[in-house]
């Protein structure tokens, strides 16, 4: 995956608003998220099973509150979603240019993904705390618990090959994303 960089981030730091950006300036992108949601759909019955519901929100709630939970929807999930990434890949990788992976667990499953180039979409635990309060309506208690469900931001930041910051407007994140592609995007 020599033509990959990886975009990650923690919950609520906009890595959703930077790969949509990104893919206006033209990249191609592969949606982990997107992968999720679809997989998810296909592997209903088993998650039911598991979980007695198929409601995202309170599997979301359920397994950030569990790691035992948490690993088995990733059990069921990740193998699924890692192997779409590495076929898409495939098909990008045969185009020999720039392409970007969203991958918001990447640090916390970097061992699985033989990408050097990592770009954080960064904002402090209290932006991502505010955002999901505000946003999606969370708790706090809840919003902590999803944001420590994850290797710190802090932690992540250490370890990006580049960083993006995401503290402001949407305005803000588009000039940075700029800045990004005009100064590292034919690093290697």
């Amino acid at each position: 995956m020599k033509n990959a960089i990886v975009l990650t981030g923690g919950i609520a730091t906009g890595k959703s608003s930077a790969l949509k950006l990104l893919k206006e300036r033209g990249f191609s992108a592969i949606d982990a998220d997107e992968i999720s949601r679809e997989r998810f759909a296909e592997r209903s019955k088993e998650i039911e099973a598991v979980f007695g519901t198929l409601n995202r929100a309170e599997i979301g709630d359920r397994i950030f509150a569990s790691a035992d939970l948490r690993a088995k929807l990733e059990a069921i999930l990740h193998p699924l979603i890692r192997e779409r990434i590495f076929e898409e890949s495939a098909k990008l990788e045969a185009l020999n240019r720039t392409y970007f992976i969203d991958i918001p667990l990447f640090f916390e499953r970097q061992n699985e993904y033989p990408i050097e180039r990592s770009l954080l979409i960064y904002a402090p635990r209290q932006t991502q705390i505010a955002r999901l309060t505000a946003n999606r309506g969370m708790s706090n208690e809840r919003a902590i618990a999803r944001i420590a469900s994850q290797i710190p931001i802090e932690e992540k930041r250490k370890k990006a090959w580049r960083i993006i910051e995401n503290v402001k407007d949407l305005a803000h994140l588009s000039r940075e994303v700029d800045g990004f592609l005009k100064t590292a995007i034919d690093e290697k």
